[in-house]
């Protein structure tokens, strides 16, 4: 009970510290909440393996790392949606309504090469906006999983586009 008390305490002494460390390294107000509470999270459920803890030095650790998570995060949804225009973009004045449908039916093939499961994913976090921690617990993976799903279907888009370039 002595401890929960001290990490309450720690937690209501130092939670806007880590926060607006986050603000400053990300700037979304809603995804900085997110991460500081799991981050707080995290060290609450490992300063109970570990007796001897600086759990400032390990916030900030946590922290800054999922702040650089989140920003992968972001920067590979903006690579996807990227993808995404290019695949519905018009590429010219003289692009026909045929055209159009090729692309699209193109996009949903690749997609269709994924397993059931990535396709999942995709749709969750690209289509309906999820995060990867509300598609995880949504789906009863981990976060690692989920991002592993799409850093393996964004290199086969990429690579699929380097061939179409060529």
């Amino acid at each position: 009970m002595e401890k929960e008390t001290e990490f309450e305490l720690f937690f209501k002494g130092n939670y806007s510290r880590f926060y607006y460390f986050a603000f400053q390294m990300i700037g979304d107000k809603e995804a900085c909440r997110d991460i500081v509470g799991d981050a707080f999270e995290q060290a609450w459920s490992f300063s109970h393996q570990k007796e001897q803890l600086n759990l400032v030095s390990y916030m900030y650790s946590l922290v800054r790392n999922k702040c650089v998570d989140y920003l992968r995060h972001e920067t590979a949804k903006a690579r996807y949606a990227d993808f995404y225009m290019y695949m519905y973009s018009e590429s010219g004045e003289d692009d026909t309504y045929e055209e159009m449908e090729q692309q699209i039916s193109e996009m949903y093939c690749m997609l269709a090469k994924f397993t059931p499961k990535t396709r999942t994913i995709l749709e969750m976090c690209y289509f309906q906006k999820k995060t990867y921690s509300e598609t995880a617990s949504e789906l009863g993976i981990s976060v690692s999983a989920v991002r592993k799903h799409i850093v393996n279907a964004l290199k086969a888009f990429r690579a699929e586009i380097a061939k179409k370039d060529k």
